[in-house]
């Protein structure tokens, strides 16, 4: 749906802000297990030792991607989506946020029967070339959303 002038986004309620997780339990469950699976495998192999043959230039790439699968994970325990009559927001390892005075185009991804699978998101366009996507797992944020990207029809 594009939106412009003559076609306002719409918005929930004045001042009311809904807010939930961006990822649902099951995602968050599959991440823990993925999560932990790395850290038995990156046991193992430290057990081992065969990583000292190639110096600390090694070790120290395995902590910066150790660093980077721990933020990204921390990022899906965490992270909250929130809607409001000014704004869309996630919390994430960055905090995304668009005005809706801003959007000129939105999709809403979804997948039927999946969503505890597949996450739902929301791609905004604000302004010419910048594109953001906001997750969402929670059903009455996923319902604002749904509002938004189909103009009231839900």
């Amino acid at each position: 749906m594009t939106l412009n002038s003559t076609n306002p986004p719409p918005s929930s309620a004045a001042g009311v802000r809904i807010e939930g997780p961006s990822f649902p339990l099951a995602v968050k469950v599959l991440a823990t297990l993925f999560v932990g699976l790395l850290c038995a495998q990156g046991w193992q192999l430290i057990d081992r030792q065969p990583w000292r043959a190639f110096g600390w230039q090694a070790g120290l790439f395995v902590l910066a991607v150790g660093v980077v699968i721990a933020s990204g994970y921390w990022g899906i325990l965490t992270s909250r989506t929130s809607i409001d009559d000014r704004c869309i927001r996630q919390s994430w390892l960055w905090p995304k946020e668009v005005a809706l005075a801003d959007i000129t185009q939105v999709k809403l991804l979804q997948v039927p029967r999946l969503s505890w699978l597949v996450v739902p998101r929301l791609v905004v366009r604000s302004g010419a070339m910048h594109l953001t996507t906001f997750h969402a797992a929670d059903a009455q944020v996923l319902a604002a959303l749904r509002l938004l990207a189909y103009g009231g029809k839900v």
